[in-house]
């Protein structure tokens, strides 16, 4: 179901209360570092909306220092806003960006075990390339204190010239 409501622009200082608010810890300040990272000018941090309400994330990473270039990524829908359109929205307005700088494929890591993600991002054109890259992450457990770790993720591609 496409919600025809949903509109999609770059993060901006006014959202970050209303992000920061829905972030499981709140002592993470997720929302606050993708918003900084965004200043570089190569690193852009989408907000999509239902009027003036978030109901989801997703950044387009292109700076130099990335091995996939551009890269999308932390695509967040909130569960209640799933299957309404908002991950396409998010995406779409993504690659335009990458198009818009040149680029000619987008790139994304996924979890081959997210059984519920991969679906999706086919759903979205994006193709495995069969090749696979060690993710660090970072998370925040319960207590609020950030770990890491590493995955291994799968390595998926979406072609800008076949729209």
């Amino acid at each position: 179901m496409l919600d025809e409501s949903i509109t999609v622009r770059l993060c901006t200082v006014e959202d970050l209360p209303a992000l920061h608010a829905r972030e499981a810890h709140p002592s993470a300040r997720l929302a606050q570092k993708h918003f900084d990272r965004q200043t570089g000018g190569d690193y852009f941090y989408a907000i999509a909306l239902r009027e003036d309400e978030p109901v989801g994330t997703s950044v387009l990473d292109c700076r130099a220092d990335n091995s996939l270039r551009p890269e999308l990524k932390n695509l967040w829908v909130y569960p209640e806003f799933r299957r309404h359109g908002a991950a396409r929205a998010l995406t779409t307005f993504l690659e335009k960006r990458a198009g818009e700088l040149g680029f000619v494929e987008v790139f994304l890591k996924v979890d081959p075990e997210n059984e519920a993600a991969i679906p999706m991002y086919i759903g979205l054109d994006y193709s495995p390339t069969g090749d696979h890259a060690l993710t660090a992450y970072e998370w925040v457990d319960e207590t609020g204190q950030v770990n890491a770790t590493e995955q291994r993720d799968a390595i998926y591609r979406k072609s800008l010239l076949a729209r």
